[in-house]
């Protein structure tokens, strides 16, 4: 045989298509595996992110609710706070209005006796000379005379009476706040109990004091 006939080259040419046949299915089924692994990988990705990205939307919306909150949260403690500010503001013009209408009743009552002083010097000569005798006939005089401040006087108590009944104290309304206060608890614990900011807590004690004062 030698390697210069046509033939051989044939041969050899077909050896080769053969061995290539058989190679072929090889390297396809190597092939297969390592692009499904790769499409494996790119949609396990792809879900990673849909997660990152569904976590990131949710704690958005958390902040977002977390913001909405404390906005409410802090307006309705300004909305306290002036109403507090309005209760001190009412508790003191009730407090100079009481003191007004005290020193109305003092110069009432101070004035009784002078003007029945008053009323008994424009009695007549003989008058006078008859109350000197007739002591209860005297007594009737500065009765009568002092009778309309007696009314005033009254009107005045009747009136007061009512407003205090109507108005409770500051430690009335808030009993369980001065009970802990009285106990030795903290402002914050307080606080935290009734159901209030600490600077309320300040405020309410502060307002009791005055009124203790007064």
């Amino acid at each position: 045989m030698s390697f210069g006939e046509p033939w051989f080259y044939i041969v050899l040419l077909g050896a080769a298509a053969l061995l290539y046949a058989f190679m072929l299915p090889a390297r396809i089924d190597l092939a297969k595996p390592g692009r499904g692994g790769h499409e494996e990988v790119e949609a396990t990705l792809e879900q990673y992110m849909a997660e990152i990205e569904k976590e990131n939307n949710e704690l958005i919306d958390l902040v977002s609710r977390m913001k909405q909150d404390f906005a409410a949260k802090q307006l309705s403690q300004q909305e306290q706070l002036v109403e507090l500010r309005q209760r001190l503001s009412e508790v003191e013009r009730a407090s100079r209005e009481h003191g007004v209408k005290l020193g109305e009743l003092e110069l009432t009552v101070n004035s009784a006796p002078t003007k029945a002083a008053e009323g008994n010097s424009s009695f007549q000569p003989e008058s006078a000379g008859s109350a000197l005798t007739d002591p209860s006939t005297a007594i009737g005089a500065v009765f009568s005379e002092a009778a309309p401040v007696l009314e005033i006087i009254e009107e005045n108590v009747i009136e007061e009476e009512p407003q205090e009944s109507n108005n409770p104290t500051v430690r009335e309304r808030y009993a369980e706040l001065f009970e802990l206060y009285a106990q030795g608890k903290s402002l914050d614990m307080i606080a935290k109990a009734v159901g209030i900011q600490r600077g309320e807590v300040q405020l309410i004690l502060q307002l009791a004091k005055k009124e203790d004062s007064q």
